[in-house]
């Protein structure tokens, strides 16, 4: 549903998904720019990182590395992320922050650094990286719009290029011969210290990228059921006001109140025939990457059901939210956009918390979609949040499911590595200390993905700390007009 905006469409146009790298390029830099950072001391030695993010509407975040050279080189490297979680994201900050020290700028001054860096660069015939192209979405145009800030470049007012031991900077001695003429720069081949610190953390970034796409994503072989060609509910206003399409943000107050005056049972079972019959209605055109965007075609169903399923907290709802999760991803990110981890898992607790069998026999089927799947972990954990009492059984849950992973994750079978990273950071936000043997069994495998939640070592040192939530507001429900306001919100800024 966050995904839909276009209203003009022409019937049976397509709609194709976004590519991350579309992303960037088209809807980047319509997000509002967040924190930006440095690495201080680039007067110095001239090189520094530099970090530009802008926030998504889901409080994910679009965040930019730039490798920035002014002595010479400009932006000699860059990596970007299209949808960091901010747990994700103050990791690679404190990452950077232990190995160099890192300094908070406001926009202005890490823009006029890089396009600076670049115009110098570019006066000796060298271009920026080439992963600036998409990384450089990230930044308003260098127009007159943005502030000037006026910085030094070169050392001693002349390029200075440095040729570190690897000799990969040689290429750009050969441009610099070129355009500038020989004696009209200075270079030297060496391995500076602070250069090699700033080399090492870069190297790390994307050994950090090297080491995700090592582990295979499980291959999606759910073979769907029968689903409701026709729809059919008791209490026909609900499924005209959740299918409306001029309630796609969110529900009139009288429509609300006229939900919850009926008993839960009665609304979840309304709920869950619209969610089985628009779930069928949908599925394989999404799967297709096609989905007519007009009339009944563009609702907000979906969100509107899972919405009031969390605050209904009936069981009868549970069977659909456990098919919405049987789904592929495309068909989260169709309905649900950006606030898919926002909602689903908040209505599996609420429909699934007296019947957690049926939940964990979700977990182990395999074929299904690793990131909906991870909602079961991020359920779980909320039992504990609001039910303490209940820590022992979630305990011997995910001891069972650690078990079965030592064999399972191997061969992807209702598991793989992204999801084994998703389940150890988990148990580091519930502090399992229970669990370290089953985890480090997990663990020698060497199927998880440790770009989630660290390697063997940092998870089995941060459940030891005891650190706990760092969000542990996620784990809350929030009220349905707080979560229809937040909805509206970020519609704006879309």
């Amino acid at each position: 549903m966050a995904s839909k905006k276009s209203k003009g469409k022409k019937k049976g146009q397509q709609q194709t998904f976004m590519s991350p790298e579309r992303f960037m390029r088209e809807k980047a830099r319509t997000l509002p720019i967040w924190r930006c950072y440095w690495i201080p001391g680039w007067e110095e030695n001239g090189m520094s990182q530099v970090v530009v993010t802008r926030m998504r509407p889901s409080g994910n975040v679009v965040a930019c590395v730039f490798l920035v050279d002014t002595y010479c080189i400009g932006v000699k490297d860059a990596a970007w992320y299209y949808n960091m979680t901010q747990y994700d994201f103050e990791f690679l900050i404190d990452c950077l922050d232990r190995e160099q020290g890192i300094e908070e700028v406001t926009y202005e001054q890490a823009h006029n650094l890089i396009y600076g860096a670049i115009s110098f660069a570019e006066e000796g015939g060298i271009a920026p990286a080439k992963d600036f192209e998409i990384a450089s979405y990230v930044l308003e145009e260098d127009t007159d719009d943005v502030e000037l800030i006026e910085y030094e470049y070169g050392k001693n007012g002349r390029h200075f290029l440095v040729v570190n031991s690897d000799r990969r900077e040689m290429p750009y001695l050969y441009m610099l011969k070129k355009t500038l003429g020989e004696g009209n720069f200075d270079y030297v081949i060496e391995q500076d210290a602070k250069t090699m610190m700033v080399e090492n953390a870069m190297s790390n970034m994307y050994e950090w990228q090297k080491e995700s796409s090592r582990h295979p994503a499980e291959p999606y072989t759910y073979e769907y059921p029968e689903y409701p060609l026709t729809l059919t509910v008791k209490h026909q206003f609900i499924a005209d006001a959740v299918r409306s399409v001029d309630n796609i943000y969110s529900l009139p107050d009288d429509v609300i109140e006229r939900i919850f005056s009926l008993p839960a049972d009665e609304v979840a079972s309304d709920l869950s025939n619209i969610m089985l019959y628009e779930i069928g209605r949908t599925c394989q055109l999404i799967n297709c990457g096609i989905m007519d965007d007009e009339d009944e075609n563009d609702n907000g169903s979906i969100m509107h059901s899972l919405l009031l399923l969390a605050q209904l907290r009936s069981g009868v709802g549970l069977d659909a939210v456990l098919e919405l999760m049987r789904q592929r991803g495309e068909f989260a990110d169709y309905h649900l956009g950006d606030f898919a981890p926002e909602v689903i898992h908040p209505a599996l607790y609420a429909c699934g918390l007296d019947n957690m069998a049926a939940i964990e026999e979700y977990l182990y089927q395999p074929g299904l979609d690793s990131y909906l799947r991870q909602q079961v972990l991020d359920m779980w954990v909320m039992v504990m949040v609001n039910h303490p009492e209940r820590r022992g059984e979630i305990i011997e849950a995910f001891r069972r499911l650690l078990n079965s992973m030592v064999t399972r994750l191997p061969v992807t079978d209702g598991c793989d590595g992204n999801f084994a990273g998703f389940v150890m950071a988990a148990l580091d936000d519930i502090s399992a200390v229970e669990l370290l043997p089953e985890i480090e069994a997990v663990f020698a495998t060497d199927c998880v993905d440790t770009t989630i939640a660290g390697d063997c070592a940092a998870v089995v040192a941060n459940i030891r700390s005891g650190r706990g939530l760092i969000n542990p507001e996620k784990f809350r429900i929030p009220t349905l007009r707080a979560q229809y306001a937040r909805l509206m919100r970020c519609s704006a800024q879309e």
